[in-house]
């Protein structure tokens, strides 16, 4: 049997839209991931469960060195690098890996892949889950039915215990996330928490790295005791247990909103109307989902044009009204 590698060394909503790539292998090859450390709950809750290693993305001599011993006595036939540091397509090279597949775009796969795609995907005319699907195809050489392309799907372990009673009603708000896009600001998500509060218990969820975004709002939210502060507190297993049980879960674009889709559980994405931004890329893929962004036609590609743009404060003036607890009813139950 042939051996795959496919390797995304990236953040956590990236992971997630590209593991279902591997649904397009035949049987004559067995699969093996690359991902980065820290993310393994995603793969080994994965519906068929993934077969991985997991590496550090630093670029140091002795992690160069591991990783490349590691390929040698793996001995793949094709290879795929979704994203990665340049030494990704470096040690694959140096590997003899028959064929090394890769987006082309920074200078290292035009000199280390051998059956590059060059896509575009700023352009934003495909999701990215489609992206990576079509980079697959590629690859392997092959045609799929783009109507087969099924995302990512998680179980959790029912095992695992939580610090909240998962039998009573709570909706689950993840405010922060990597500041690759706009946000909400800290007001709206302060109305949002306050309304659904009313209604159910509201969960908070976040790491250190959302920290900006967490710290007004429990300044904002201090006295109100339905509002429970589960941040910094969840490994990524009890994160899913949480997400797979809430009335719904409510994010921004951020690799959190990615796991609640592919749990099946009630998910709804605030997104940017910047075009690399939009949902059209970015949005959640998963059979109960729905996304909430600014009824503009915004002229930025890349970045917010602020005082330029006639829509300025866009994020700003998106009222929460339609995320209340009525509207969350009828886009869900």
């Amino acid at each position: 049997m042939k051996k795959a590698l496919f390797i995304r060394l990236d953040r956590l909503g990236d992971l997630v839209l590209t593991l279902p790539c591997d649904q397009l292998v035949s049987s004559d090859f067995s699969v093996e991931w690359v991902i980065p450390q820290g993310l393994e709950f995603v793969p080994a809750s994965a519906r068929p469960r993934r077969s991985f290693q997991s590496f550090s993305k630093e670029s140091s001599f002795q992690n160069i060195l591991s990783f490349y011993r590691w390929v040698k006595a793996y001995k793949p036939h094709t290879s795929v690098v979704y994203h990665g540091p340049w030494w990704l397509s470096f040690c694959l090279w140096l590997a003899r890996v028959p064929i090394r597949g890769g987006v082309l775009s920074q200078w290292h796969s035009y000199l280390f892949l051998n059956k590059g795609l060059r896509q575009k995907r700023s352009r934003c005319e495909h999701h990215e889950m489609d992206y990576n699907f079509l980079l697959t195809e590629h690859c392997f050489s092959l045609k799929s039915d783009p109507r087969l392309w099924k995302p990512l799907e998680l179980k959790v372990d029912d095992s695992l215990s939580l610090p909240i009673d998962i039998n009573q009603n709570y909706f689950v708000v993840h405010p922060g996330m990597g500041g690759s896009a706009l946000n909400w600001p800290t007001e709206k998500y302060v109305e949002l928490i306050e309304s659904l509060s009313q209604k159910a218990t509201v969960v908070i969820t976040g790491t250190e790295s959302d920290e900006l975004y967490l710290k007004p709002l429990k300044q904002s939210l201090k006295n109100n005791f339905r509002v429970v502060w589960l941040d910094k507190q969840l490994g990524g297993y009890q994160l899913l247990k949480l997400l797979k049980n809430a009335k719904a879960n409510i994010a921004p674009s951020t690799g959190v909103l990615h796991l609640s889709a592919s749990l099946g559980a009630p998910s709804l994405g605030i997104f940017s109307p910047i075009r690399v931004h939009q949902d059209i890329r970015w949005g959640p893929k998963g059979p109960n989902t729905k996304t909430y962004s600014p009824q503009v036609n915004c002229p930025a590609h890349f970045e917010c044009l602020k005082q330029a743009c006639t829509h300025y404060n866009c994020m700003d003036k998106m009222p929460s009204s339609p995320l209340k607890e009525n509207a969350l009813s009828k886009l869900f139950f």
